[in-house]
């Protein structure tokens, strides 16, 4: 990035990078995804994304795809059994780790460039913590609330970089990004962390701010773009009930060097540490 570039994103939480990807690229990754999708909706049942709180399948489901390649539902119209639409419509998102375990996501996410990227925003060793396909179906891709990566992805000190890559055009008819510009000087509004008697929970971290006050704004943006995020910046999708999708995939970094809690719902086993940019990465310690 240059000075000007990394002073916006300074200023603002965010930074659209358009043209970062080329669309064939982008499409042969969505079609990829829309192909892995379709196998893995065959091999587990309907669910939804979010886990059910008290549910314990659910819940379980979610809270263990950290270190794995797993398929999340659309909640509104899951893929119904039998019919005669492509088996990857219905799908919501899949997840978690297709940055680790699936060669072509590797090589993507591994673009020395966002290394280079994570360097200039301050972060001493870059670790890839999660990745997933976002489909946001057509009609009926559902709505995304306003939220923090960090709430999700939470570092001692904050940390957490994202990498949006817009897969089709995302336009405000089809849920394109909203977000705050500077919204990040807010703070971490809430943390979602593991329970000690099991399961997960939203946690409020004090105070009356519940983004009423914020003044969102679209981010609008054709298919090759690089949204960077902060991982403070409040931000959310709108439902898509349009008739074109609106693919996209996310790559979450943090910093090796920063504290990562054992009560985060996001946990890998020891045999499988975050890895960094290269070809090789020492185990995350915290």
């Amino acid at each position: 990035m240059s000075k000007e570039q990394i002073a916006e994103y300074r200023s603002t939480g965010y930074l659209i990078l358009p043209g970062f990807v080329p669309r064939t690229e982008c499409q042969a990754l969505l079609d990829y995804s829309r192909a892995l999708a379709a196998q893995l909706a065959w091999e587990v049942k309907r669910m939804a994304f979010l886990p059910k709180l008290g549910d314990a399948e659910h819940e379980g489901y979610f809270l263990t795809s950290g270190d794995k390649i797993r398929i999340f539902f659309d909640q509104e119209q899951p893929a119904a059994a039998g019919s005669h639409a492509p088996a990857w419509q219905g799908v919501d998102k899949i997840g978690h780790a297709l940055h680790d375990l699936d060669p072509l996501f590797d090589g993507f996410s591994r673009d020395p460039r966002l290394g280079r990227i994570c360097n200039q925003v301050g972060m001493a060793d870059p670790r890839l913590l999660q990745s997933m396909v976002i489909f946001k179906q057509a009609q009926t891709g559902g709505e995304i609330g306003n939220h923090q990566d960090a709430t999700w992805l939470y570092t001692e000190p904050q940390s957490v970089l994202g990498f949006w890559f817009a897969l089709e055009d995302a336009t405000t008819e089809n849920g394109c990004l909203w977000v705050e510009p500077g919204g990040q000087r807010r703070g971490l509004l809430s943390r979602f962390r593991r329970r000690p008697e099991g399961g997960a929970a939203l946690e409020r971290l004090g105070g009356l701010d519940d983004f009423s006050t914020a003044d969102f704004v679209p981010l609008e943006a054709e298919a090759g773009t690089l949204v960077l995020m902060h991982g403070l910046t409040p931000h959310r999708s709108g439902p898509n009930r349009s008739p074109h999708p609106r693919g996209a995939y996310a790559l979450h970094v943090i910093d090796g060097a920063c504290h990562y809690p054992e009560d985060n719902w996001l946990q890998r086993p020891p045999e499988m540490p975050l890895r960094g940019f290269g070809p090789v990465g020492a185990a995350l310690e915290g």
